[in-house]
């Protein structure tokens, strides 16, 4: 389920009317480490966190809200002027994902589709991640431009069936 969520992102992120920046970028979810470096401009979307969304946790037990976090990055490819794509790639992603605050049926993808209730996305304040410069180091990278959006969606719990002693 949660690999349609980053499916879902992706249809997100290349449904048509878009910037043609944006269009042109290639959709990626790898972790952003060191040697990440791709050939074409690029924006990521790193699947950084889940955790269970306490707010939004059903009156029984058949469910569970859980909050997907992705962190967001541009890899412009071009060489000239490579901050300000970066930041023209970011600005038009937030653009596009601030634009929702329930993804549309017709976007999801694989398990989510007919699912109740719909995905929501949220973007997060800039001090999602606590301590920037940590969590760059932890990847074994350098600093950069990003911003983070959480998704959640409800997950089915399975019960298993209990065997008779």
């Amino acid at each position: 389920m949660i690999n349609d969520l980053s499916e879902t992102l992706r249809a997100v992120l290349t449904q048509s009317g878009l910037p043609a920046e944006l269009s042109a970028a290639d959709i990626s979810f790898e972790r952003p480490v060191e040697t990440f470096k791709p050939e074409w401009t690029t924006l990521n979307a790193f699947l950084y966190e889940l955790r269970e969304n306490h707010d939004l946790r059903s009156n029984g037990n058949a469910t569970l809200s859980l909050a997907c976090t992705y962190l967001i990055t541009a890899w412009p490819s071009e060489s000239t002027e490579p901050a300000l794509r970066e930041q023209q790639l970011l600005g038009q992603a937030l653009q596009v994902l601030s634009g929702y605050r329930v993804i549309p049926a017709n976007l999801l993808k694989g398990s989510l589709v007919g699912r109740s209730p719909p995905p929501q996305l949220q973007i997060l304040p800039p001090d999602a991640i606590k301590n920037s410069s940590e969590f760059w180091t932890a990847l074994g990278n350098k600093f950069r431009l990003s911003f983070s959006v959480t998704i959640t969606i409800a997950l089915a719990v399975e019960h298993p069936a209990e065997t008779p002693a």
